[in-house]
């Protein structure tokens, strides 16, 4: 693959992917398997097809899906090393497990939630990267896979070109815009010298070797 352009299809896709399986609300597409990966490969994949000058394979496909997933994981791990440390997602589960807490009638629920929040709170710093670590982990490997396999159904539908046939090879140094056939025998083989000693062809020697009528 690295005679064909993949690099910014491979960005594009993976930004795309990226951000948008970071958005809030906007993620929540990725519950219909991994969607934004899907559509992040597939697009990567479609923008190789459409600069490269041949038809692109299924294994191409799958390497400029897997980059793209490789930057969209890259992006998800930032952003969920960030939230951790200044303990953004804290506070949004904080205030999720206070308002399930009020809207439910039992002790016992209220109680759990409690003890819930209180121990996410005395949790140690490098407890929580640990374990949102590991997690970035775990994502990245599934946000590389789908992204993959976004990349070959990219490919599967939209390589049109497989079924064309390759372009004639001409022998090096062909002239451009000549057809197959021109010259019969080329490159031209000339007559061999012939004439006086020396091969210096007829009078004046401006005969070049050619046989004399």
């Amino acid at each position: 693959m690295n005679e064909l352009d993949w690099k910014q299809p491979a960005l594009v896709g993976g930004l795309m992917a990226g951000i948008l399986s970071v958005i809030p609300f906007v993620n929540f597409v990725n519950c219909c398997f991994c969607a934004w990966l899907l559509v992040g490969g597939a697009v990567a994949a479609k923008m190789l097809i459409n600069r490269a000058p041949r038809p692109v394979r299924s294994g191409e496909g799958a390497q400029v899906g897997a980059v793209a997933g490789l930057i969209a994981a890259g992006i998800y791990s930032l952003i969920s090393l960030a939230m951790a440390v200044f303990n953004v997602g804290q506070r949004l589960q904080e205030e999720l497990l206070n308002r399930m807490a009020e809207m439910s009638n039992d002790p016992t629920f209220q109680e759990t939630v409690r003890k819930m929040i209180e121990e996410s709170a005395n949790q140690p710093l490098a407890q929580k990267l640990v374990s949102v670590l590991i997690v970035v982990i775990i994502v990245s490997l599934i946000y590389i896979g789908f992204s993959t396999l976004g990349g070959l159904l990219g490919v599967a539908l939209f390589e049109k070109r497989r079924d064309q046939p390759p372009p004639p090879q001409y022998p090096p140094g062909y002239p451009p815009g000549q057809p197959p056939n021109y010259p019969p025998n080329y490159p031209p083989q000339y007559p061999p010298p012939s004439g006086g000693s020396g091969g210096s062809g007829g009078s004046g020697g401006d005969q070049g070797g050619w046989p004399q009528g």
